[in-house]
């Protein structure tokens, strides 16, 4: 007999460990790329909860700045929104030293909100000539500013 015939051709493919070690591999990557996924997907659900707030904090703005006297602005008011349902505003509004600059409080309450969220909302704005600022007003704190400055001008000429 040829002892070339009596030869075992060598193993062809993969043990039993490497097999096992190949699928543990995969079971952690993909466990790994679930999870991210799924984080990626409650974020993008949390995220639109919050446009969605923030566009109704825009409207109750722009509801404020419509108003045409100072009064209706400070009694607020109810804004239907799409995504929240209804929506209740109301302002406190401060004159400022300058004229027609305005420092609002803008109070929000929303009536639809999930778990995590705040059912209030309020911001402080500065608003510069809105609807609501009165001539009268204008030209009484534009006289008392340039009586002012006369008199630092006056004095500065007999330092």
């Amino acid at each position: 007999m040829n002892p070339t015939i009596l030869k075992h051709a060598p193993a062809k493919g993969f043990s039993l460990i490497e097999v096992l070690i190949a699928l543990a591999l995969f079971a952690i990557a993909s466990n790994i790329i679930g999870s991210a996924f799924i984080n990626a997907l409650l974020s993008r659900e949390r995220n639109n909860d919050n446009s969605y707030r923030d566009i109704a904090v825009q409207t109750a703005r722009k509801q404020l700045l419509l108003e045409k006297n100072i009064d209706d602005a400070e009694d607020g008011g109810s804004v239907e929104t799409l995504e929240l349902g209804e929506v209740d505003w109301y302002a406190e509004i401060i004159p400022t030293d300058m004229v027609d600059l305005f420092e609002v409080n803008l109070f929000i309450e929303f009536f639809y909100v999930k778990d995590d969220q705040s059912s209030n909302y309020n911001e402080t704005l500065l608003l510069l000539r809105p609807t609501w600022s009165e001539s009268d007003e204008r030209s009484s704190l534009l006289q008392d500013k340039k009586e002012d400055l006369s008199d630092i001008r006056a004095s500065e000429l007999f330092d």
